[in-house]
């Protein structure tokens, strides 16, 4: 037998020896790894809902200068560094402030106790918040307290439930497109065209299921579908972009940071101030938190405070495009236009 033959089964004669090895591997590995991102995913996802508090809520707090002043110095040094507290003239002008969303709510001090103002549409989670702080005061003061809501959710939906859990179906309504018309194979323009087209078509489906089925949204229903169909595009134009200009690496690491970052650290279930920064920042940096806010600003509050929400919005679909716009990757050269 010559040395290339006795070579060539030396080594046919060790391959069966590390396979089992191989296999014992990974069937402890895999194990591994999958409890490993369970762990991931439920740290993503309970820790803001179990972790959260307050860090400089805005809230108003209007009444007689003397005693809204030892209100106000009462909320500040209840929780240091937990509300934003904002003196107010009178009553019209704190629900003033709550209808521009300048603050979550506020107490009006009066002589026969508090009067509690929620925005249950703002954050049904604060609104609670606010009305157990009332509850303290008028406590400590013998009287009643009285809750009023000045922007409530709709009747069908008080808890707003519909508007906290749609953040999910925008994720994935922004994952699956990308991942299709990446797969489709089409030139670069039939791709942005098909993901524009079919924002338009979510954003009217899903706010139709909302607004007319669940009954969670009670707003302007073409207003309502704009901000998902921007809420979609941004997020399915950014994540094509990826996968443009970095292949299934790059959508796969959009499609993570959407899921594991983007929708828990939208606030959507409570409310941004519940976050502590830079998680708050980064989440409503994301589409999931802002087309979360922009969806309660334009739907309950005649659109105030929603300039930031279309900018990042904005923001992200404009970064899709360039990355789209940019030199086809190998293997796309002749869809490249």
């Amino acid at each position: 037998m010559t040395s290339t033959q006795l070579r060539s089964a030396e080594a046919s004669s060790a391959r069966p020896a590390r396979r089992p090895h191989r296999a014992a591997a990974a069937v402890l590995g895999a194990p591994l790894l999958l409890a490993a991102v369970v762990a991931v995913v439920l740290m993503a996802f309970g820790l803001p809902a179990v972790k959260g508090s307050p860090h400089d809520l805005p809230v108003g707090v209007a009444g007689p200068s003397a005693a809204s002043t030892l209100v106000v110095e009462g909320l500040t040094h209840r929780e240091p560094g937990a509300l934003a507290v904002t003196g107010y003239d009178s009553q019209d002008a704190l629900v003033a402030a709550i209808r521009d969303r300048d603050v979550y709510g506020g107490i009006v001090v009066g002589p026969s106790g508090p009067t509690v103002l929620i925005a249950g549409a703002a954050s049904p989670a604060v609104a609670q918040a606010l009305t157990a702080i009332g509850q303290q005061l008028a406590s400590a003061q013998h009287a009643t307290v009285t809750v009023r809501d000045v922007v409530p959710l709709p009747a069908a939906d008080p808890r707003g439930i519909g508007v906290a859990m749609v953040v999910l179906p925008l994720v994935i309504g922004s994952i699956l497109p990308a991942l299709a018309l990446g797969r489709l194979g089409a030139r670069r323009r039939a791709q942005v065209a098909g993901a524009l087209v079919y924002s338009v078509l979510g954003g009217l489906s899903t706010a139709a299921v909302l607004h007319y089925w669940f009954g969670s949204l009670d707003g302007d229903y073409l207003a309502e579908s704009g901000v998902m169909a921007a809420t979609l595009a941004a997020g399915t134009l950014a994540l094509l972009g990826l996968q443009w200009a970095f292949g299934r690496v790059g959508l796969a690491v959009g499609a993570v940071a959407l899921v594991l970052v983007g929708n828990p650290l939208s606030g959507a279930m409570s409310a941004p101030e519940l976050l502590t920064s830079p998680w708050r920042e980064i989440g409503q940096g994301m589409t999931p938190g802002a087309g979360s806010q922009l969806l309660r600003s334009v739907t309950f509050f005649d659109g105030a405070g929603a300039t930031g929400g279309w900018w990042v919005l904005a923001a992200w679909a404009v970064a899709g495009l360039v990355l789209v716009a940019l030199p086809a990757r190998r293997g796309h050269s002749a869809a490249s236009k």
